[in-house]
């Protein structure tokens, strides 16, 4: 839930930050065009750059939990198996 909330933050932000340079900006409409493009361009990547932070540790904490997890049932199973043979 965190990275959701924080991605819709930066979305939030940025569109406010947009707002404001387009009410407080001193140049023509094509150079305020040109820099929201930009803007714009660097939001998305560095979004994106986050999110596949994000995902990359989802995705080891979840192979570390199944890595966990298959131990645990591999001595349970060993466990069972002990006690069957005596």
């Amino acid at each position: 839930m965190e990275a959701k909330n924080l991605i819709g933050g930066l979305i939030v932000g940025a569109a406010i930050g947009i707002a404001a340079g387009l009410l407080l900006a001193p140049r023509s409409g094509a150079k305020t065009k040109r820099k929201l493009m930009r803007g714009t361009m660097k939001l998305k990547r560095d979004v994106v750059d986050y999110v596949d932070g994000s995902v990359e540790e989802l995705r080891n904490q979840f192979n570390q939990k199944i890595d966990h997890l298959a131990k645990r049932s591999k001595e349970t199973i060993n466990n069972v198996s002990e006690r069957v043979k005596v």
